[in-house]
């Protein structure tokens, strides 16, 4: 495949194609416009539903359990999406999604507002409208390899999916959050769905997405001999790297809110973790223009390494060094997951690119999810150093991992 290249692997400053020019191109700007819209309202999505579950159910800790439903379902929906996108295209599983998930979430919206609703029966429509919640990310994903060349240009374009996705995650809290005072508990959610359904409708609809009528299986690979996505060679080592990513934002996530609230100054935890996020985009801005190394199989493990030593500062103590280590940190999320997403061009079959895809995400979210419940724990009962601590030296273990299981990746690139 081309991203296995020397001159894929290659890029500098000088051949590193501008972001304009990737997002001009023949048949993107719809598709941008659509999937920006939809990873704007994904982004809103949680938190939305905390806010008008909480608002309904008056607990946080029964609205927290619907959004662990709800983050479950979309794990899950996130492989079986990845699957029917290889194998269809992107428009017939979007249009169907679409289908399910507005009914469902008109369900969810209805279930909430009225009172004594049952949990068992709120809980299954949770899961089910989460799980057919269209992800414009995995379908965004798989055009990309049909509106680009391979190299430098692909590594652009993975390096705005990324960008623009912290973007959102950045802004979308606020414009939720803000809806919900300001307006009706459930104004965020009803907004976020309905622009969830409506920008999967019009991505769908797409003349380039329209084309892509799946990927044919390999022609070295019959279609009954076509290796799983797990068992690709390099596979599991990009799934450990990806389960570290997201288990050292888990506890970052929870580490900061505790840490502030412990120096008495709690309402600095939406700053830190707003800066951290501008970080992460700024990195990723500038990572693009020379990635460095410039095999991805080393600079994966780099960048871990990075992440996890660069948690340090916290130590220094007070808010100057929880503020720095935010910094540092950011710098290395967007280019880590950009690494992610560009190996698996040279990992896996075309026709198995989306599923593939869509199992980092799975797995980066169960990190997330596995990291902030042990950050919450530790918190609890030996404070907020101890969480970073043990977070720092959970990243470094799933780096010494991938960095063992390296030549497996590097292998797998000059093989395709």
């Amino acid at each position: 495949m081309g991203s296995g290249s020397p001159q894929a692997r290659h890029v500098s400053r000088h051949d590193a194609p501008g972001y304009r020019s990737i997002l001009t191109a023949p048949g993107t700007p719809p598709l941008v416009i659509w999937s920006l819209l939809g990873r704007l309202a994904f982004a809103m999505t949680n938190l939305s539903l905390l806010l008008y579950v909480r608002a309904g159910s008056g607990s946080y800790a029964f609205a927290g359990g619907m959004t662990a439903i709800s983050l479950i379902g979309t794990a899950a929906g996130a492989i079986a999406q990845g699957r029917l996108i290889d194998r269809f295209g992107p428009s017939r599983p979007l249009l169907a999604l679409a289908a399910a998930y507005g009914p469902l979430s008109l369900t969810l919206l209805a279930m909430v507002s009225a009172q004594g609703t049952p949990s068992v029966p709120l809980a299954c429509v949770v899961l089910a409208q989460s799980a057919t919640q269209p992800l414009l990310a995995v379908a965004s994903r798989a055009m990309w390899p049909r509106l680009v060349p391979a190299g430098a240009p692909r590594q652009t374009a993975y390096s705005y999916e990324t960008i623009s996705t912290e973007t959102c995650y950045l802004i979308a809290p606020a414009i939720a959050a803000t809806l919900a005072a300001t307006l009706w508990p459930g104004t965020p959610l009803t907004l976020a769905s309905s622009l969830i359904t409506i920008a999967a409708v019009g991505f769908a609809l797409a003349p380039a997405a329209r084309r892509h009528r799946g990927v044919e299986h390999s022609a070295v690979e019959p279609p009954g001999h076509t290796k799983t996505v797990l068992h690709r060679r390099g596979m599991l080592i990009l799934l450990t790297a990806a389960l570290g990513f997201g288990t050292g934002v888990g506890f970052v996530a929870v580490g900061v809110p505790a840490a502030a609230s412990e120096l008495g100054v709690p309402a600095a935890a939406g700053l830190l973790l707003a800066t951290w996020s501008i970080s992460s985009v700024l990195g990723g801005l500038a990572y693009n223009r020379r990635p460095w190394p410039p095999e991805p199989s080393q600079r994966l493990p780099l960048l871990m390494a990075g992440f996890g030593l660069l948690v340090c500062p916290v130590f220094i103590g007070g808010l100057g060094g929880i503020a720095a280590a935010m910094i540092l940190t950011g710098l290395t999320l967007a280019p880590q997951l950009t690494t992610q997403t560009t190996l698996l061009d040279s990992l896996v079959a075309p026709e198995q690119v989306s599923e593939a895809f869509g199992w980092i995400t799975t797995v980066s979210a169960l990190g997330n999810a596995a990291g902030q419940a042990a950050s919450g724990a530790v918190v609890e009962h030996s404070g907020s150093e101890t969480a970073f601590l043990i977070g720092a030296v959970s990243i470094l273990a799933f780096t010494a991992v991938t960095s063992l299981g390296r030549r497996r990746l590097e292998a797998t690139e000059a093989s395709c």
